[in-house]
């Protein structure tokens, strides 16, 4: 992908995220990336090939938002586990959360078939990598148990926020993570 086709990719992924993929036509596309419909098509053969592309866009960077700085700050892998949901707390409390783009996305898109739906996989899976490799470096019984209890604790967090209007349930999720860590390194 070139720096262009990034470049309409970005917007594309912030115009799902704050409206909707479906509510997101190509004209509002078009006139956000501030280029014709037809050269749209041109660097993207259909909206699905877009939103393909856009949330691809997102995944490492939202990656990196959850992971990079623990990794830079911290060695310990029970304290790099137990920052990953503070700093969960800390994106969920900003005025601006949406909800996870990600999942936003999943069920949004009811085609199970539809190609987006590989990518929003992709993101999934490396977050509960990044999990795994921390449960088993921290020394849990069973860290592949530990890192899927996590991510629902994770996912359900995010889900929570938007229902309640309040970052009580990610302060109830810091907590409930760091009860399993303890018991999984018990």
């Amino acid at each position: 992908m070139d720096a262009e086709d990034a470049r309409i990719a970005a917007l594309a992924a912030e115009q799902f995220h704050q409206h909707g993929i479906t509510a997101t036509g190509v004209e509002t596309l078009s006139r956000a990336a501030k280029i014709s419909k037809r050269t749209l098509y041109q660097r993207f053969a259909s909206k699905e090939a877009l939103i393909v592309a856009a949330y691809e866009s997102l995944d490492l960077p939202v990656y990196r938002m959850f992971t990079e700085a623990i990794e830079a700050q911290l060695e310990d892998p029970r304290d790099q586990l137990i920052a990953f949901f503070i700093q969960l707390e800390a994106i969920v409390g900003s005025p601006e959360f949406r909800g996870c783009p990600f999942t936003n996305a999943a069920s949004e898109l009811s085609n199970p078939q539809h190609p987006a739906h590989a990518v929003v996989r992709r993101h999934k899976q490396r977050i509960r990598k990044w999990l795994l490799t921390r449960a088993r470096a921290a020394g849990a019984a069973n860290p592949e148990q530990l890192s899927r209890q996590l991510m629902l604790v994770f996912a359900g967090t995010q889900s929570q926020v938007l229902v309640e209007r309040s970052t009580r349930a990610a302060r109830d999720a810091r907590e409930l993570a760091a009860a399993l860590i303890d018991q999984a390194l018990s």
